[in-house]
């Protein structure tokens, strides 16, 4: 396998040996995508596995974000479990991101984010440690929060390392002093960034074979490693018959298998009962569920996928019928215009206060001055999204907002 961190201006990879930036040949890659766009969340759900989980975080994450499920891909893994079930960290990314990836990178490759690898590194150099990994790059910083190995929590902020050289709070109000910080990405090799955490506990690593350079390199070794992780949440994982170990070893695979259905056909009685109690495991678990749901819900639930997105539906609907001090669209254009700074230029605005949503279209003459202007509307509107292209020397952008904050 090979590292590939995708997440920044520039690529970078590890084979267990080299190292070196763009697309290497070969095949079977773990691509840590960028997660400048991706959103985390911590949720917790009565049960802490099976088939049915994805449905449920994804359902989760589809009503919070008012959009179609299938637009949408989920990855996440477990970081605490409880009495009554377990809470997971969960990383969404939209599918067209994932479908714009090149096609032999799709094909053979398990897609998980760049912040992953940075987990996966710690896991293997600082297994004892408890971290705060600040993974700083041009275009985005990632705030991970990791203790042994194991990653609890991770926040993205929109903005590389030399936007924060202008606006540090946005980092430093969220790390405490006696946190022990690593630095890695790009911005590690900043002397200016660095002298941000004077006064904190901080290092940057170096370790063989990538040494002075090991901070740009941290995401792609921790990628390499990736199938020793705690955290291994992916989007997609590399199917066996486009790898090329099946290539490679075809004939050997094949009669394996042959061998392994002959196997399996000869189940003595004693593995047919240990099934039998496996499934009646699996049936006292799915009521137990469903029980929990209903207690929940306040109503029988027979089908927990059906039942619960309508129940939330439903509340929703409660709640815009009850909602009698919706703002003005002034308020909304007050918020809009208030966050515009100079070298941004709005071309469209179109939307409505009932659906408490706007979508606004223009350009901006740099990166910085459009992620000062997302980073203004992250504080008065509850959420947003942004697609952004390159128009010449301009960047062409399209920003959703929903629910301006009141008072903000």
């Amino acid at each position: 396998m090979i590292g590939l961190d995708y997440g920044s201006s520039t690529v970078k990879w590890f084979d267990g040996k080299r190292f070196g930036e763009g697309i290497p040949k070969g095949r079977g890659f773990v691509v840590g995508l960028s997660s400048l766009n991706a959103l985390v969340k911590r949720v917790s759900f009565p049960i802490c596995k099976g088939r049915q989980l994805e449905k449920l975080i994804l359902n989760e994450v589809a009503s919070d974000l008012s959009v179609e499920p299938s637009t949408l891909s989920v990855a996440y893994c477990p970081v605490e479990r409880g009495e009554k079930g377990c809470t997971f960290l969960v990383f969404v990314e939209k599918r067209e991101a994932l479908e714009r990836l090149p096609k032999t990178l799709r094909e053979s490759s398990l897609l998980t984010l760049d912040l992953l690898g940075a987990a996966s590194a710690c896991n293997l150099l600082y297994p004892e440690q408890n971290l705060t990994v600040v993974d700083s790059g041009e275009g985005k910083t990632s705030l991970l929060r990791v203790e042994k190995g194991q990653l609890t929590d991770a926040e993205v902020i929109r903005g590389g390392f030399k936007f924060l050289l202008k606006s540090p709070d946005r980092l430093l109000s969220k790390i405490g002093r006696d946190e022990n910080l690593l630095l890695v990405g790009g911005g590690a090799l900043s002397s200016e960034f660095r002298e941000l955490f004077k006064g904190y506990n901080w290092e940057v690593p170096s370790f063989s074979p990538f040494g002075e350079l090991s901070p740009l390199f941290f995401n792609a070794f921790g990628l390499y490693h990736f199938k020793r992780a705690k955290c291994k949440a992916s989007f997609v994982k590399p199917s066996l018959f486009s790898s090329e170990l099946f290539q490679k070893n075809k004939e050997i695979l094949v009669s394996a298998s042959v061998v392994t259905l002959l196997s399996l056909l000869l189940f003595s009685f004693g593995e047919l009962l240990e099934l039998k109690a496996a499934k009646e495991e699996y049936e006292l678990l799915k009521s137990s569920v469903r029980k929990e749901l209903s207690q929940l819900l306040g109503e029988r639930v027979v089908l927990p996928e059906v039942q619960v997105p309508q129940k939330l539906s439903q509340l929703r609907e409660l709640e815009r019928l009850l909602r009698v001090d919706e703002p003005s669209v002034l308020l909304y254009l007050r918020a809009i215009s208030d966050s515009l700074p100079k070298g941004v230029k709005l071309l469209e605005l179109s939307g409505s206060v009932s659906s408490a949503q706007f979508t606004l279209s223009g350009r901006a003459e740099s990166q910085e001055a459009l992620s000062e202007f997302t980073q203004r509307l992250k504080e008065r509107f509850e959420k947003l999204s942004t697609s952004v292209s390159k128009e010449g020397k301009q960047l062409k952008f399209t920003i959703t907002l929903w629910r301006v904050k009141v008072g903000a």
